[in-house]
């Protein structure tokens, strides 16, 4: 649970810093960043802030989803001062963006995730809203196929979508 608070609250500044920098790259206040489309794969102080591996995109009733998902093991690796991090992470953290019809943004969906890994091992996790989409830690170390089945319920409308990934 310890851990789960410290990546999420890592995660978190993260992403604050991403928006931040993004609203000063544009001249923007950041008060205003929840309608900024925001770029995924940004420098910061000469280091590459990739957001993670696009795995799927799909339309489902005017809602368009985007999987990426991030390699925490390798990022905790990669950062300076946390490479002993990697092996008390979850091993992946899986960040849908969800955007509405127009292409903004939707910020107050509700996202819940259910997988089924290559022993056919099931997990759900809900996952929490954080800027630039919702976000849940997730082990998906073993190598194999993978089922993911996401709900998402945006005001009044819920969607499902399902697809399998593989990992290498």
């Amino acid at each position: 649970m310890k851990r789960h608070v410290m990546v999420f609250g890592l995660l978190a500044l993260l992403a604050l810093g991403f928006s931040a920098f993004a609203s000063a790259e544009k001249g923007h206040d950041s008060s205003h960043g929840k309608d900024m489309a925001m770029d995924h794969s940004m420098e910061m102080k000469g280091h590459d802030m990739d957001m993670g591996e696009v795995i799927r995109t799909h339309t489902v009733d005017d809602l368009t989803l985007t999987y990426r998902l991030i390699d925490m093991h390798q990022r905790m690796k990669d950062m300076e001062g946390m490479e002993s991090m990697a092996g008390k992470v979850a091993s992946h953290h899986l960040m849908l963006d969800v955007k509405g019809k127009n292409g903004a943004m939707v910020h107050d969906a509700k996202v819940g995730f259910v997988i089924t890994d290559p022993d056919g091992k099931e997990v759900k996790t809900m996952a929490m809203g954080m800027a630039g989409g919702h976000g849940a830690d997730v082990e998906m170390m073993q190598k194999g196929t993978y089922t993911l089945k996401v709900k998402v319920k945006a005001g009044d409308k819920v969607v499902k979508d399902s697809f399998t990934h593989m990992t290498k």
